[in-house]
């Protein structure tokens, strides 16, 4: 009877194993959600593979990807928090650095507080403006001297606005 049991358990275990999704795999499936516009679905299998894999390189990306997705529903208040968790849960991951740009980014873009705007650019460049690519990094710079003016009054943008 033990043996019966035994074999049982061991043949459990291989079930479970085999439907298990890795967490790449869930990731490129939340990818998908995203572009079905299943958003709710997506973030819901991005939180999954956070909480499964939470020191996996997709556990950042899919932090990241959660905030993309408030942001990109203009839900900036979840989408702060959850850039800040980027950067506060993966700091060395290039997650954190495009979440810590992103946080000035709606500040200053979207939610119009540009002393909030300024402190997250600061705190970009203080801490990732030796690892971070130097396009973003300039960006970060342009747009610290530019916050709170109209395009039509930075110089660079005249021919665009």
């Amino acid at each position: 009877m033990k043996k019966y049991y035994k074999n049982n358990f061991f043949i459990i275990l291989f079930l479970i194993g085999c439907n298990s999704e890795s967490s790449i795999e869930v990731l490129e499936k939340s990818r998908n959600l995203i572009n079905e516009q299943k958003y709710s679905e997506a973030i819901s299998e991005l939180s999954s593979l956070i909480n499964k894999f939470p020191n996996s390189i997709e556990a950042s990306e899919s932090q990241y990807l959660i905030a993309d997705t408030y942001a990109f529903l203009n839900n900036y208040e979840d989408a702060i928090i959850a850039y800040k968790l980027v950067v506060e849960k993966y700091s060395s991951s290039k997650s954190a650095i495009n979440a810590q740009f992103m946080l000035g980014y709606i500040y200053a873009n979207f939610l119009f507080d540009y002393d909030l705007a300024r402190n997250e650019y600061e705190i970009f460049l203080d801490k990732f403006s030796s690892v971070a690519d130097s396009n973003l990094v300039e960006s970060v710079k342009f747009e610290l001297k530019n916050l709170g003016k109209d395009l039509r009054d930075i110089p660079a943008l005249k021919e665009i606005s």
